[in-house]
């Protein structure tokens, strides 16, 4: 009797744990493994988990962006009557002074040092989709929106110059890691074959649509919105990273080849003087390159493709490297526009 007791015991352990692994096994089919999944439905638990392939981009932090210059600042021509010179200094230097201490040589071959930040960029290809926008009229016309869904992540890997000659570029600058930093994007869609060039716009039906289908879990921002938000250094404890979206309509349904221009996921720029001795200010930008076969009679198909397509033919290759000014295929580079 005991016998039989115990093996309805170990019969019974046995039916519950089969139980719980076909239990489980219902769950990750219905709701998908949680190591592969990057996002949750926002609407309901149950309508699944959506796994979403980004391509990641480090910050390109490098010694050089700590240093602009050397330059003389602007008053320098501005100024000319700073000059210590005849007749009210007869030596073309001051009394009790060296030459060298005096305003406009201090203001001469100037170098600028700042601390350098980045943020991680991952984008999806971008997408295409039909959405109702709101017209001047009241009601709302069906359109074509390009957009590009991204993620960005402050991982705090920033650069500090140091240097014993002013005159050098530190190899290695030291670290320094700010609480947080902006995200206060830029984004452009280009295209030198079609002569485009389109800022992003705002679009909230767009985003409502674009969020519907791409389920990342999280809020998702316009250009606009996410500049609003500080964006903490992330860890592998504290995901602090933010998803957004850059729009635009009325793209040319011809275009093949085009790029998308990133600016604002660092601080460093350049000065710039043109012939004619103006500064410029440049930005350091990321260009994401895209092509697609260009169809006017199904716009709203949805094949953009990264990078430039490897063409066999070397005059087309020859001048699709034309149109983007590159030498060798990319999928994007930094850029200073």
């Amino acid at each position: 009797m005991e016998c039989y007791i115990v093996k309805n015991r170990i019969l019974h352990c046995f039916v519950v744990a089969i139980c719980s692994v076909t239990h489980a096994s219902i769950s990750l089919a219905q709701n998908g493994s949680p190591s592969e999944s990057l996002g949750s439905s926002s609407a309901s638990g149950n309508l699944g988990r959506n796994t979403i392939p980004l391509t990641v981009v480090s910050p390109d932090q490098n010694a050089e962006d700590t240093a602009i210059g050397p330059f003389d600042l602007d008053f320098v021509a501005k100024h000319p009557e700073l000059e210590w010179t005849a007749p009210d200094f007869p030596e073309n230097k001051p009394y009790f002074a060296s030459p060298s201490q005096t305003l406009l040589a201090l203001s001469r071959n100037v170098t600028l040092r700042h601390e350098i930040w980045g943020l991680e960029f991952s984008f999806k290809p971008a997408r295409l989709i039909e959405v109702d926008i709101p017209i001047a009229s009241g009601g709302t016309q069906k359109k074509v929106v390009w957009y590009l869904l991204y993620k960005v992540r402050y991982t705090g890997q920033d650069l500090a110059p140091k240097v014993e000659n002013e005159s050098e570029i530190p190899e290695f600058p030291s670290k320094v890691n700010f609480d947080s930093v902006r995200f206060l994007p830029y984004f452009v869609l280009v295209s030198k074959e079609r002569k485009l060039s389109m800022d992003a716009q705002i679009l909230p039906t767009a985003k409502s649509a674009i969020a519907a289908r791409e389920r990342v879990g999280k809020p998702l921002y316009d250009h606009i919105e996410i500049g609003k938000r500080d964006i903490p250094i992330s860890s592998l404890d504290a995901d602090n990273s933010f998803w957004g979206i850059a729009t635009w309509t009325d793209v040319d349904p011809r275009l093949d080849f085009f790029a998308i221009d990133v600016r604002g996921l660092t601080n460093a720029y350049r000065i710039r003087i043109d012939e004619s001795g103006k500064k410029n200010f440049d930005r350091k930008t990321l260009r994401i390159y895209f092509w697609r076969p260009g169809d006017v009679i199904d716009v709203a198909k949805d094949r953009i493709y990264l990078g430039l397509p490897a063409l066999e033919n070397r005059a087309r290759m020859d001048y699709l490297l034309q149109q983007f000014n590159l030498k060798e295929r990319l999928d994007y580079e930094w850029i200073y526009r």
